[in-house]
């Protein structure tokens, strides 16, 4: 019954937008997002204006977007701004924040206006709708901005020193590669690092967790109750000894505190730096820089520690409608916004001008999305991998799974940056930080 009512509702609102154009003022669809700068930003600023120069001209929509932040800032802002009564129509969530917000009751649940509207839910990616609040009939959440990480690489000097990179590299050929490239002058200072890994260990260092067959958490469980394979067995102290290895072995350079990637990639421009592991998200942004350098980039697939048992991560952002605080009119007029965005043409304009994962099943018949993947074959990667052994950060669904990472990343800062623990006593230190978080 209560699903009845709620798409009689939705369908309501629907049939409100289409009055909309004859009002005297338009209906403001405030929509924020994390994308400041570069390729992202424009590709953000060239769809706000085609919905509003087509669908939100013709109903009488404004979609008016303001960059907020990162994700946690956005995550932190969208909750200030509901309690205040200022908040969005539409935000951006990373996509480990939407389980709390669905729990502090913020978003509407869009399947009621997906069922009165048309909208073919099945059409997104199976992936997307195996995530919390997107099961058993509900849609919380949207993907958009989804992302799958690659390694990156300065071709030119590959080229130059004879390294060549597998389109589906192991970790034994990672550390071949830039272990080579490594060079040291005769003062003792390194002219160019092989490698750095990011202080992201959601996103890079739980795929290989997944691949070693003892993931960050157990499938098994509910939002309160997971245990950590990979804490009870091996896996996690085998990649954190990896990496500190590889540190102390000099060709891998250790992330810096703040602006960890912009630093990095622009010291890749400048030779410095052979290789990150990246989100393809940037691969527009780094193609272009890299070229603009005089340099080739090579994109091959995230690394892996075994071909039989590949893993990847599909990290980024989902669109949520909240629904705390917004009128009726509002949560009708954003949902044109968000079907608009998730339509064939929105979802390949987002792809190819970023990097950004397709994210939708029909979209990979998409004539223009054939065409740009031919002509460009390295914006195929990072979809390859999604469709073939990704697996979304936000699975399994855990409540305190943002808790869990940080203090993973603050045992890794004082492994890999500081050197002031030894891989035994970093994983000591997860263990006992996340001790309180976890099943017995």
């Amino acid at each position: 019954m209560k699903k009845i009512v709620a798409l009689i509702l939705a369908l309501v609102m629907i049939l409100c937008v289409a009055s909309i154009a004859s009002a005297d003022e338009p209906i403001v669809v405030k929509y924020w997002h994390n994308r400041a700068s570069g390729a992202n930003q424009d590709a953000l600023n060239a769809a706000m204006e085609r919905f509003n120069t087509t669908i939100g001209a013709e109903k009488g929509i404004v979609a008016e977007a303001t960059y907020i932040g990162g994700y946690p800032e956005i995550y932190a802002q969208t909750q200030l701004a509901t309690q205040a009564g200022e908040q969005p129509a539409i935000s951006v969530i990373g996509n480990t924040y939407v389980s709390q917000m669905i729990d502090d009751g913020l978003l509407a649940d869009m399947a009621p206006y997906a069922e009165a509207s048309g909208f073919d839910v099945n059409n997104l990616l199976d992936a997307f709708l195996e995530i919390a609040g997107n099961t058993d009939g509900h849609l919380y959440s949207l993907p958009y901005i989804r992302s799958t990480p690659c390694f990156y690489y300065n071709k030119t000097m590959a080229d130059e020193l004879g390294i060549v990179i597998p389109a589906e590299p192991t970790i034994e050929d990672l550390v071949a590669a830039c272990s080579k490239v490594y060079k040291v002058n005769d003062a003792g200072e390194v002219e160019v690092y092989g490698l750095e890994i990011y202080n992201d260990t959601g996103y890079y260092n739980a795929a290989w967790l997944w691949q070693l067959g003892e993931p960050m958490l157990s499938v098994e469980g509910d939002l309160e109750n997971r245990t950590s394979p990979a804490l009870d067995g091996s896996s996690m102290l085998k990649i954190m000894t990896d990496w500190y290895d590889w540190v102390q072995a000099g060709w891998c350079r250790p992330f810096d505190s703040t602006n960890a990637s912009s630093i990095a990639t622009e010291m890749m421009y400048q030779g410095k730096l052979f290789g990150v592991l990246q989100s393809s998200g940037s691969m527009k942004n780094i193609l272009k820089y890299m070229g603009e350098a005089g340099l080739e980039a090579g994109v091959a697939a995230f690394p892996t520690y075994d071909l039989n048992n590949k893993a990847v991560e599909i990290g980024g952002g989902q669109l949520v409608m909240i629904g705390e605080g917004n009128d009726e009119k509002t949560l009708a007029a954003a949902w044109e916004l968000l079907q608009f965005l998730m339509s064939d043409n929105e979802v390949y304009e987002n792809s190819m001008a970023t990097g950004y994962l397709p994210i939708t099943k029909s979209v990979a018949n998409y004539d223009k999305m054939i065409e740009f993947w031919a002509a460009n074959p390295t914006y195929k990667v990072p979809f390859d991998q999604m469709l073939d052994h990704g697996v979304c950060q936000e699975y399994p669904a855990f409540t305190a799974l943002q808790e869990f990472i940080v203090n993973w990343q603050e045992a890794c800062s004082l492994m890999v940056q500081e050197g002031s623990l030894t891989p035994e006593q970093a994983v000591q230190m997860i263990k006992e930080n996340n001790a309180h978080l976890l099943a017995n």
